[in-house]
């Protein structure tokens, strides 16, 4: 690759603090006589004339201080693995990772690596797949040059996905699902070999754990159309080592692109979770849980959404209260109740939910706890009674105005002192 392509990229193709950063870690790196790199998928992208989401940098000596005079004097949120010697900073929501040249040996399938020192090419043999497996050089001497080892840059030309040794899928079995993932994003097959490896050792994925199963779920859910990863992971029996009970089908394929269509591309990934988890009973809704631990704010919808399905009954009916609606549907998050509309087929249940979010939530009684005391009632529990009783009425059409609470207020008020 030359000069003039690399800059290129770099300016057109990262977001212009990024560029600058990574230019100013080339003098950093030059006037401390160190190798620096880029790596990855970043390598990748740029190859491929693609925008990266995120940015790896190599260097030939210790990451974690480079990133420090790096980053010093600024404001980013920087995180520090000591273990791995490598910074992380997240520079205005764009990923920007700076790690020291090193080795990596597995102690056992699914295990975090032991780490030891390295040069370039031994960082690169530690990489998931040979197209994310070359680095850019961007030390002064030899900046711009390709460094390909494992021959990626053959495999991006045709299209594939490889690893780079057999153990590759044993060692990191989280490396399954971004087989599956890279597959989708970029249109590549996943080469014959690299397939009988990963239906040889997809067994082995729960050995990698909750959160980082997690990870990996997640990272399928922030691509453009995560249905088809799902859909793949069904068809190769990855998701059934992974998400026994979730069903990745037409249904599914038909509700992820429905919930696209109403947020685009911004969805929450919680919309999906909720999705992913429609057709689970109680107990294997708890297990989805269990098997990702996603966090006490996915877990709290996956629970309403749940709740939901235990009042569908109620959310079927015809003539509904609208303050009974009301009582059923506010006490969920409101990503719950649209991917419960979203998963719903009957349009009874998605006027309910409509009416709910479109009307209903934003009924408010007229008069106020202050309004309240006024009238001579005592501050207390019993103010937010009176309110929740006229937000009812209100909601049912039976008090309309400013006045007609009042004049419930004053005989609610006469019945309590008689």
């Amino acid at each position: 690759m030359n000069t003039e392509k690399l800059g290129s990229f770099l300016k057109n193709r990262l977001p212009p603090e990024i560029n600058r950063l990574i230019l100013a870690a080339v003098e950093l790196a030059a006037s401390q006589k160190a190798s620096l790199y880029l790596v990855g998928g970043l390598v990748r992208d740029c190859l491929l004339d693609k925008t990266p989401k995120d940015a790896d940098l190599v260097i030939t000596a210790n990451a974690i201080r480079f990133g420090q005079d790096l980053l010093q004097g600024t404001s980013y949120k920087t995180t520090l693995h000591h273990r791995f010697g490598n910074l992380s900073a997240d520079i205005n929501g764009f990923k920007l990772d700076i790690t020291t040249a090193r080795s990596e040996v597995y102690p056992a399938p699914g295990k975090l690596p032991e780490v030891g020192a390295g040069d370039i090419k031994a960082d690169l043999f530690r990489r998931d797949f040979k197209i994310n497996a070359m680095a850019i050089s961007l030390s002064q001497q030899n900046f711009g040059c390709l460094v390909d080892p494992y021959d990626g840059l053959t495999d991006l030309k045709q299209g594939k996905l490889s690893v780079l040794h057999p153990k590759s899928f044993q060692d990191d079995p989280s490396r399954i699902w971004r087989a599956l993932r890279y597959s989708e994003r970029l249109g590549f097959d996943i080469s014959a070999e690299a397939l009988a490896l990963l239906k040889r050792d997809m067994q082995l994925i729960p050995l990698i754990g909750a959160d980082r199963l997690r990870y990996e779920i997640e990272c399928v859910l922030e691509e453009a159309k995560p249905e088809n990863i799902f859909l793949k992971a069904a068809e190769t029996g990855v998701l059934r080592y992974s998400l026994p009970d979730v069903k990745a089908d037409g249904w599914l394929m038909g509700k992820f692109a429905e919930a696209r269509k109403i947020y685009g591309t911004c969805i929450p990934g919680v919309i999906y979770y909720c999705l992913l988890s429609a057709r689970l009973n109680k107990l294997q809704a708890e297990n989805l849980v269990t098997g990702l631990n996603p966090g006490k704010y996915i877990t709290g919808c996956l629970g309403d959404y749940r709740y939901l399905a235990e009042n569908l009954p109620e959310l079927e009916k015809t003539g509904l209260n609208p303050s009974h609606l009301y009582k059923i549907l506010v006490k969920c998050r409101k990503e719950a109740r649209q991917s419960f509309y979203i998963a719903s087929d009957n349009p009874l249940v998605r006027q309910n939910i409509l009416l709910f979010e479109e009307e209903l939530s934003n009924i408010k009684p007229h008069l106020k706890g202050a309004d309240l005391i006024a009238l001579g009632f005592a501050p207390g529990p019993v103010i937010q009674t009176i309110l929740r009783e006229l937000l009812f009425l209100k909601l049912d059409g039976q008090l309309t105005s400013r006045a007609d609470e009042i004049d419930y207020v004053k005989r609610r008020q006469a019945d309590d002192q008689s």
